[in-house]
């Protein structure tokens, strides 16, 4: 009988036992499979969340950024989402031994648009322009551009040579003559091309270059909100559109960038090719677009179309001259016909001295007068040569403003080409700059459809940390760390 017992209670042991072992290693397994059930079900709301980028922005744009805050402007909408998820996901059917709780759900390490220098922006860009394959028009810019060197810096240091400034005191005996007796006879002045030049412009430099058929609004947008109200405007340079005084001239020509300027558009490629391709500009007009002048915009950053419209089309103009007046300096014919000009007009105003200066002031004139051309011609659309020979000059002194005879080439670079020149010629913290208004003219378009779109929301990547607790089937101590599942997961596109 005692054996009887002894082996009974052996037994019991022994299945006491293996009943643990078992009940242990169907409760590790379980705690395994709910670890990856919610590996699988976190990955599962990862891509739901990454799905809902903004779909237009990406097709329009080729962007890929979404608002989290999903038109509320508070986070914690997208936590509310990823729990409801997740919740929904692991939701306990009847009968099932899975039973979990989620808590903690919360984002950290948020990477907005703006953030970092707008890197994110930027790579995706570049990633576009590498992938669709269309970087091209950058790349036909730097090619026109380095087809014909320019020797700007022969020109300016022939004006700094031969165009030298008279002593103060001569310049004053010059003053006294100009207010002298109006008795004293005076020969005829000639007339003056510069003259012609204030004449031209005297309602403004887009009022004389716009052909007649160019619609550019005036109404104003407010941008104190925007993405680009962070960046300051840059400073203009001083430049002399009268031509009266040489050492003006002499400043703007010592400023003209040394560097070859094919270098830098094939360094910032990318950037240049997109803006040319998604916005519009005057010439290039796109009906989808609030701004018709986009371009320019993120070139200059005014608050209408007209104003940054005549902005550029000035900027154009003083880009041509330094080109222009480089070739007239190789011109022997021109130089001689400004010569004498000069000495008429310096001879009429008894200022003798100063028709050496008055030479270089003519050439600059004439130089912004076939500049002012050139910038009329882009404006309708035509294709200017980059270099000036004397079969393609079209301006005569005696009227800088009007071209003599049609360019005989269609050959050159058009109003998008001089586009990508300005946007080249920008330096880093400027660049940067127009990245910004870029997104302000994406997000005034996409605001027609979706009046709750700002910049300011949407993100590239986020973190999302969050534990999950599993309930114990057998166990029910304090002790219950085996059950918990913290997770980490970064968002990102």
């Amino acid at each position: 009988m005692n054996n009887r017992g002894q082996t009974t209670v052996l037994f019991s042991l022994i299945i006491s036992v293996l009943l643990l072992f078992t009940l242990t290693a169907l409760e590790v397994g379980r705690v395994y499979m709910s670890h990856v059930k919610v590996a699988s079900v976190i990955q599962s709301t990862k891509l739901s969340i990454m799905a809902d980028y903004n779909r237009e922005l990406f097709e329009r744009y080729h962007l890929l950024f979404a608002d989290y805050t999903y038109g509320t402007g508070s986070e914690a909408v997208l936590e509310e989402k990823i729990e409801d998820y997740i919740v929904c996901s692991l939701k306990e059917e009847k009968g099932n031994i899975y039973t979990f709780n989620v808590e903690d759900i919360q984002l950290i390490d948020e990477e907005n648009v703006l953030d970092k220098n707008m890197k994110r922006l930027k790579e995706q860009i570049e990633s576009y322009e590498k992938t669709a394959g269309v970087l091209h028009r950058a790349k036909d810019v730097a090619n026109q551009v380095n087809q014909k060197t320019v020797d700007i810096d022969a020109a300016t240091k022939e004006t700094e040579t031969n165009a030298v400034e008279l002593p103060t005191s001569t310049k004053e005996k010059e003053d006294d003559q100009e207010k002298g007796d109006e008795k004293i006879e005076k020969k005829k002045k000639p007339d003056d091309p510069r003259e012609t030049i204030k004449e031209s412009l005297k309602f403004g430099i887009l009022s004389f270059l716009k052909p007649n058929s160019m619609e550019v609004s005036t109404t104003s947008f407010d941008f104190s909100s925007a993405p680009s109200a962070q960046y300051k405007e840059m400073d203009e340079d001083i430049k002399d559109s009268n031509f009266e005084d040489i050492s003006i001239l002499k400043q703007f020509l010592k400023k003209q960038p040394k560097e070859k300027s094919n270098t830098t558009i094939l360094e910032r490629a990318a950037f240049l090719d997109y803006v040319d391709y998604h916005f519009s500009n005057a010439v290039n007009q796109k009906q989808d677009s609030v701004l018709k002048c986009e371009v320019e915009y993120i070139l200059k950053g005014k608050k209408n179309d007209y104003d940054n419209l005549q902005a550029v089309v000035n900027d154009i103009v003083w880009m041509r001259m330094p080109v222009n007046y480089a070739y007239l300096l190789t011109d022997e014919q021109k130089k001689t016909e400004a010569l004498t000009v000069a000495a008429a007009i310096c001879t009429a105003t008894g200022t003798e001295a100063l028709i050496e200066v008055v030479k270089y002031l003519l050439l600059g004139c004439w130089a912004y007068g076939e500049s002012l051309c050139d910038t009329k011609q882009l404006l309708e659309g035509k294709a200017i040569p980059y270099a000036k020979t004397k079969v393609t000059w079209q301006t005569d002194l005696s009227n800088p403003t009007v071209a003599s005879k049609e360019n005989l080439t269609d050959q050159g670079m058009k109003y998008e080409d001089y586009l990508i020149l300005l946007l080249a010629k920008k330096n880093k913290k400027a660049l940067d700059t127009c990245y910004a208004r870029m997104l302000d003219a994406i997000e005034l378009n996409m605001q027609q459809d979706d009046e709750k779109f700002y910049f300011k929301n949407y993100v590239y990547q986020v973190t999302v940390q969050g534990k999950i607790r599993l309930n114990p089937l057998f166990v029910t101590g304090k002790d219950a760390s085996i059950y918990e599942y913290y997770f980490e997961e970064k968002i990102q596109y």
